[in-house]
Parts: structure tokens; sequence; C-alpha cells
């Protein structure tokens, strides 16, 4: 296999260095940023530091099980991901040396309880934006309330992932054009986002307040500043997402919290359904949302799209005005 110049083994250590570093700079050519996964993968590269021989480097099943292993009261789906790392590892070293297992997915038995997001229903969605126009300011800081109100207000009615949404600068949002520039995000993709002008007016607004607040903004400074001037944490994103939760009455449904990222699974369904309203062609329009999600095809959307009693109820009204006639009462 064909190596990397020496000084960018990533700080790598173990006997198979070499070949780590050029699995993450191909992923990082691919447009993978791989920050957690490159976390990741360096516990890989101590462990098999441990565990290979520096004279002939071969990752059998013993060690593949022995990485997968379960560690504490650590979950299903950390295993899981240990084991697809390892696994597309192993894919890169087997195309020079047969030697090498690709483990089997079934052969460790991972059991991961597929997960379902929590989608707000319309009502729900009503009272959230109005507990987010409605949030206490904070101790440090009297704009928290409008700079944090009007960013969950866009995670709901955008679809943004909370990353795109925290790294968004003033240079980004375009009041003329009414759009956002996400710019080098998932797969290192970048688009722009088109608003609705309501949503426009609240972010000329959430400036203004800022202007006011910090005196200026220049063009590279976060469009929602923390108290500080610089990026707000998504721990206190998460921390007023949960405060307006509880003051529009959401609870949790079946023992399920809601996530903050859930708001972009409930801005999907809100957008299927205000189609359906429309009578318009959704084989035409999904991938219209994939686009706007920054998917890079609908595959990736499919798992947004959930069958809501909302739009259950929708579905339900379209096929009776197309096939209601079909049904007759007391008929055989």
């Amino acid at each position: 296999m064909n190596t990397l110049p020496a000084d960018s083994h990533f700080g790598f250590i173990s006997p198979l260095a070499p070949q780590l570093a050029r699995f993450l700079a191909l992923k990082h050519a691919m447009g993978y940023r791989y920050r957690e996964e490159g976390r990741v993968l360096r516990d890989l590269d101590c462990f098999l530091n441990s565990r290979l021989s520096a004279d002939d480097p071969v990752i059998t099943t013993a060690i593949v099980h022995d990485y997968v292993a379960r560690r504490g009261n650590e979950s299903e789906t950390t295993r899981a991901h240990r084991l697809t790392l390892i696994r597309e590892v192993c894919r890169l070293l087997r195309l020079d040396d047969a030697r090498v297992v690709v483990p089997d997915r079934r052969s460790l038995r991972i059991v991961r309880s597929k997960f379902v997001p929590r989608v707000l229903s319309r009502d729900e969605g009503r009272r959230f934006l109005q507990a987010c126009a409605e949030l206490s300011p904070g101790r440090t800081s009297p704009i928290r309330a409008v700079v944090l109100g009007t960013a969950l207000r866009v995670l709901y009615l955008v679809g943004l992932r909370a990353g795109e949404l925290l790294r968004l600068t003033q240079a980004d949002v375009d009041f003329d054009a009414g759009t956002l520039h996400i710019r080098h995000t998932k797969f290192d993709k970048s688009r722009v986002v088109p608003l609705a002008p309501d949503l426009v007016t609240r972010l000329v607004h959430c400036r203004t307040r800022t202007v006011d607040h910090f005196g200026s903004c220049l063009p590279q400074t976060p469009f929602f500043p923390s108290p500080r001037g610089g990026r707000y944490s998504i721990t206190a994103l998460r921390d007023a997402f949960h405060q307006a939760l509880r003051s529009a009455g959401i609870e949790r449904t079946s023992n399920r919290p809601i996530r903050l990222h859930d708001l972009r699974h409930s801005f999907a369904a809100l957008r299927l359904l205000l189609w359906c309203e429309q009578n318009v062609d959704l084989g035409a329009k999904l991938p219209l949302l994939a686009t706007y999600l920054g998917h890079v095809g609908l595959a990736s959307s499919q798992r947004y799209l959930q069958l809501t009693p909302d739009l259950m109820g929708e579905i339900t009204r379209r096929h009776q005005a197309h096939f209601g006639y079909l049904i007759q009462e007391g008929g055989r």
C-alpha cells in the first residue's frame, strides 16, 4: 500500500499508523469531516498498538472481537459504531493483505433498537413557536431570548442541522434575497436556503437587537452570538430548547424524550403535510425537499418522512376525495 509522507500520520502510533493515516486522508478527500470518527480512529490506533506485532501487524477475528466487546454500560449503538469503523479499516487493509479479516456485521450479534424520532404535531408546533417568542432573558445576556428564540424558530421552520445554524455568520444571511448560505456542512456540501418573508422579518429584528447590544457586527461574526460575542454552544441551544418545550407544555410521549435534532424531522413532516393539503405531486416535490435539507439524494431523506397522525388524516382526506364514491353506505 502506498504510504503518506512521514509528517502526515495524524499522530497515529500503532504498527498500522501509515495505513490508518491513509484511511483518514481518504475520508477527508471524499468530503467527510470525520471529526468524531477521527477520535474513535485514534482510540482504535491505541488499541492496535497494544495488540499487534510490529513485525507482522495483521488484524484477526480475535482482535476485532476484543475491540468491539462491550465496555461497561455502553449501548449497543456505540459498539455498532466501533464495528462499522473497524470493518471499513479492514476493507482497506485487505486490498494489500488477504489475511486481514473483514468482520461480518451479524457475527457479533449486535442488536440495535430502531430509533423513532419524536415529531411535533401541528398544534405542538404552534405552541413551540409561541414559547420561542417568550423565552426568558439570561442572567448574563439581555438579548438571550431574542437570539436563541429566533435560532430555535429557524431550526423548526427551516430544518437546519444544529451545527449549521450555530455556524451561520452575519454574511451568510441575505435579507434582500431572503436566503441563508449554508457553507461546508455535511459531506463538505454548501447550499442556499430560501426563507419565508415573516421569518426574514424576525431575523432582521434579531440582528437589530444584536447590533444595539454589541455596537457593531462584522461579516464573519456569528449571527446568533453568545453573551461574549462568540458562537453559542450546542449545550446552551439545547437548554433553551428544553425551556421552550416546558413553556409549551410539550411532554415526553411513550417515555421518549424529544431531541433537538427532532426539530429537523418535524420540519420535514410539516412540509409533507402542507404539500398534501395543497394537493401537489409529491413525486415532483420530494427531490426539492432533499435538496433543501442538504441531502445527497432521496434515500437520505426517507428517514425524515414519517406517517404522523396529522399526515394520516390528510392522506385519508385525499383518498376519500378521489375514491370515496367506490364505498357506498349500506352497499354490498
